[in-house]
């Protein structure tokens, strides 16, 4: 992963892009997850909860619709 900077170019704009490669490709993602050992039981617990949180969200909005 690299970010050339042209002659003409803010440095600023060459971060932003910069930044946004390592969103893109999530480096910083990985990195916390390969920091600790995260076990399988804690991965499902964390997508149980996530899902619960969208289940709360799509049924309060559809409550709210009627």
């Amino acid at each position: 992963m690299a970010v050339i900077v042209h002659a003409n170019e803010n440095i600023d704009s060459a971060l932003k892009r910069l930044h946004r490669e390592v969103l893109r490709e999530r480096i910083l993602e990985t990195f916390r997850n390969r920091t600790y050992r995260i076990k399988k039981a804690d991965l499902k617990i964390q997508k149980r909860r996530e899902w619960a949180k969208m289940k709360r969200r799509r049924r309060t909005a559809a409550r709210r619709a009627k």
